[in-house]
């Protein structure tokens, strides 16, 4: 008997000081399972929210300053505590490894002193407070994937070693884009832009995300174009791609020009439009309609300008 109350009492010493029991109300996100042995401290979804996605060091105190890339969507917030058996990098390398596998592309990434003193503080006192403060073995992965054509995934990791040993701060955000198969272009609506422009606007010829591959959505619009050209034959043009600033000055001003390319090839080869009355060119996100603070105004930023000569 004696040795069966200690054997009690041992057991629910043990319950209390190290519980892993999920929080009431939460559960894995179904892109990505948890760390072997690890439990969630908090949960938090949001069906419509912002989220900053950081994509740089951080210095504390200085957390406002540090560049970020506002999304919108649902976004799921998790914080699993690891067991203390492992590091933070075995931590940070499974998840890295099992992200990259399933198709995500690194936005960002940085490792201990590289990400900052002051990342751990970056995120909102109400949903990880733990993680404050440590910088031992810190790593992050911000990184995107096109779930299909009407959305995009983003995530964001951030693995840190406490005095509980290591945390994994694990968001994910789920964006829909902008409706692709509703078509506003014409032949008619181009030729009135360039009455009173100069120009036409067209948000209907999609690509790959990151990519100079038009879509087979882009069709319908690409029939309007080449309908007007083809109904004023004398008229030349310059196709002018326009990205939004994902990646960088340099990236995208080589993609804007591949993409008004492809544009060019398209109505050539697909629509019987001389290629002596297209040029091609890129302008990157120089000439923005929208903010790219938000996902809504990338979506608009990344289009195609038809400019007479």
């Amino acid at each position: 008997m004696k040795k069966i109350i200690i054997l009690f009492v041992f057991s629910i010493l043990t319950a209390s000081l190290f519980a892993q029991t999920d929080i009431k109300g939460s559960k894995d996100h179904p892109v990505v399972s948890r760390f072997n042995g690890s439990w969630i401290r908090f949960y938090e979804y949001n069906k419509f929210n912002q989220y900053k996605l950081r994509l740089s060091s951080i210095k504390k105190g200085s957390e406002n300053a540090a560049k970020k890339q506002t999304v919108e969507g649902a976004v799921t917030r998790i914080v699993y505590q690891c067991p203390k058996t492992v590091g933070a990098f075995e931590v940070y390398k499974s998840y890295e490894t099992a992200l990259l596998d399933n198709g995500f592309e690194k936005i960002y990434t940085c490792e201990t002193g590289n990400c900052g003193d002051g990342f751990g503080w970056g995120y909102p006192d109400d949903n990880a407070p733990h993680i404050k403060g440590y910088t031992q073995d810190q790593r992050y992965f911000a990184g995107r994937r096109s779930e299909n054509d009407s959305t995009d995934m983003y995530v964001s990791l951030y693995a840190v070693f406490t005095q509980d040993g290591p945390v994994a701060r694990l968001d994910v955000i789920e964006i829909k884009k902008m409706d692709e198969g509703q078509v506003t272009v014409s032949a008619a609506k181009i030729k009135n832009d360039f009455e009173k422009n100069g120009k036409a606007v067209i948000n209907q010829v999609y690509f790959e995300s990151g990519k100079a591959i038009v879509k087979l959505s882009s069709a319908p619009a690409l029939i309007e174009v080449a309908k007007f050209l083809k109904e004023n034959p004398s008229l030349k043009i310059f196709v002018v791609g326009h990205t939004d600033n994902d990646g960088g000055f340099d990236f995208n001003m080589a993609l804007s020009q591949q993409r008004a390319e492809a544009t060019i090839k398209e109505l050539t080869a697909k629509y019987g439009i001389a290629a002596d009355r297209l040029k091609a060119k890129g302008v990157g996100y120089l000439c923005p309609v929208a903010s790219n603070t938000s996902e809504a105004g990338k979506a608009k930023n990344r289009r195609v300008e038809l400019v007479q000569q």
